[in-house]
């Protein structure tokens, strides 16, 4: 499926210098990030990041001593307009596709959303079939 993106989720200690220890191994070994959230708690910190490469960031990071999982999303580009998103999210509703969360990055003048979702490809095919784009995944790697 070309539209299945591999997210990395990294769990970080909640202090200063964790999420730059985390980008500087990550810029060490020559990968790129295309879009990054950080969440945090009182005790731990969340990322979940788009990288170019995530078998290699996956690697690499565990190597330096975290906690990484890889999870499928998908992104969507959104012309910037009132209601453009809605029509994403209203449309998901519609077809029963439950939104776990969701992010986003601009580029080219258009929104990317990234979204985890309990059923890509139903998400997909209701989106395309409202002529909503879907970024294809070798847009975001190497």
């Amino acid at each position: 499926m070309g539209f299945k993106i591999q997210q990395l989720s990294v769990f970080l200690e909640n202090r200063a210098g964790e999420l730059a220890d985390l980008t500087g191994v990550l810029s060490k070994e020559s990968v790129s990030i295309k879009s990054i959230l950080l969440a945090d708690s009182s005790d731990f910190g969340l990322v979940r990041a788009i990288v170019d490469n995530p078998q290699k960031a996956k690697a690499v990071l565990e190597d330096a001593g975290f906690s990484v999982k890889l999870t499928d999303v998908f992104a969507v580009e959104i012309e910037d307009y009132i209601g453009s998103f809605n029509e994403v999210t209203e449309t998901l509703a519609k077809n029963g596709i439950n939104i776990l969360y969701t992010y986003s990055f601009y580029e080219s003048n258009k929104g990317v959303f990234i979204f985890s979702v309990n059923d890509i490809a139903k998400a997909v095919e209701a989106l395309e079939n409202k002529s909503i784009k879907i970024v294809p995944a070798k847009h975001f790697y190497v």
